[in-house]
């Protein structure tokens, strides 16, 4: 009498249930890759953007800080000095332009403000504000997708 051989391998029918149950479980898991990387990349932008403002700010400032003496009850002479300064905002893109070079400062900035502040007597006080987009916002949905970055600096050095 012979004996039936054992079967070896897997049926047609039982790889294709292996692979509809090996889908089922890695869907929620690419969805959840996916999530993962898209909240990844929202960070890196906005520290990409975070450096670009600090670069920026600290560029401008020191320029500021070492501009000559300034004095803040003449409102002409300051006026004239913010006039000199070689920044520029273009489509988005903050330039600095020195010996006719220019250099990028930051990328998607939507506002860029130089300001004197009132500040009495003595050496007066420039406000430097830079607004960007926010890179992980949808300004389509109503959000407001503005980020604003300052600082203030004394003009001149230190009597």
């Amino acid at each position: 009498m012979t004996m039936p051989r054992p079967a070896h391998g897997y049926t047609l029918l039982e790889l294709m249930i292996g692979l509809t149950i090996a889908a089922l479980v890695m869907l929620p898991l690419s969805e959840m890759l996916r999530a993962g990387a898209d909240s990844a990349r929202f960070v890196r932008a906005g520290l990409d953007q975070n450096a670009d403002a600090r670069f920026a700010l600290g560029r401008i400032v020191a320029k500021a800080a070492g501009a000559p003496q300034q004095r803040a009850d003449d409102p002409g002479n300051l006026a004239a000095w913010l006039a000199t300064l070689p920044y520029a905002l273009t489509n988005g893109v903050l330039v600095e332009t020195r010996s006719g070079a220019k250099m990028v400062l930051a990328n998607g900035v939507r506002a860029f403000d130089l300001r004197m502040l009132d500040v009495g007597a003595g050496r007066p006080v420039l406000r430097i504000e830079l607004v960007f987009d926010r890179p992980d916002c949808a300004a389509s949905r109503g959000q407001d997708c503005s980020v604003a970055y300052a600082r203030t600096v004394r003009l001149g050095a230190a009597p």
